[in-house]
């Protein structure tokens, strides 16, 4: 064989097996533990006033991984379960401070104020978001990301009613897209273990 062309191919097969090796390091839907959107996408945009008078604006995160979680402060079972765990995967993480941010969007806007809901997520962790707003407002963002949300009236109940609404963490990356979902009571580990993917 000539030499040359020896050289040639033996130099092509060095360059496929680096290909190959690269490509084994870039995480695909396979990868992650939770629900991967193939192919990303753009997570729809939205915003919401704060319990300070500022505005918080979704595309204003970029640079961030965004965990969001649809939820209200009178739940009695999901949704201080989800905060805890999410509380649990920002510890195990350990990331430096604006790498990460959780982000609580009212399902009851009638009871949860700006006010009132940002005390509810401080108290699991302070840096932590909670936003509120009006019902027109949430409608479209309830729509937007596929929350279902009712309303059960209890009228034999000191609370007077209870929301149901879809349980699900949505994973939005540092450019803003849709990554991942997860159940709820998603094992803390399966979470973080996709979130350590996304950071690398």
């Amino acid at each position: 064989m000539n030499r040359h062309v020896w050289q040639v191919g033996m130099g092509l097969l060095v360059m496929i097996g680096a290909v190959m090796a690269a490509m084994a390091l870039i995480p695909t839907g396979r990868s992650f533990r939770g629900t991967a959107y193939e192919p990303p996408v753009p997570a729809s945009e939205f915003a919401l006033a704060r319990e300070d008078g500022s505005t918080f604006e979704l595309h204003a995160q970029r640079g961030k991984v965004v965990l969001l979680f649809f939820g209200y402060t009178s739940c009695p079972d999901v949704c201080p379960v989800t905060l805890s765990e999410l509380r649990k995967v920002n510890e195990e993480l350990g990331l430096p401070a604006g790498q990460l941010q959780v982000v609580f969007v009212t399902v009851d806007p009638g009871r949860d104020t700006p006010d009132r809901i940002q005390k509810y997520v401080a108290m699991f962790n302070p840096t932590f978001i909670g936003l509120s707003g009006s019902l027109e407002d949430l409608q479209l963002i309830w729509s937007d990301y596929g929350v279902y949300r009712e309303v059960e009236q209890l009228p034999n109940s000191a609370t007077g009613y209870l929301v149901n609404h879809t349980a699900r963490i949505y994973v939005i990356d540092q450019d803003g897209y849709l990554r991942l979902s997860y159940n709820f009571d998603t094992p803390t580990d399966d979470i973080v273990h996709d979130l350590k993917l996304l950071f690398r």
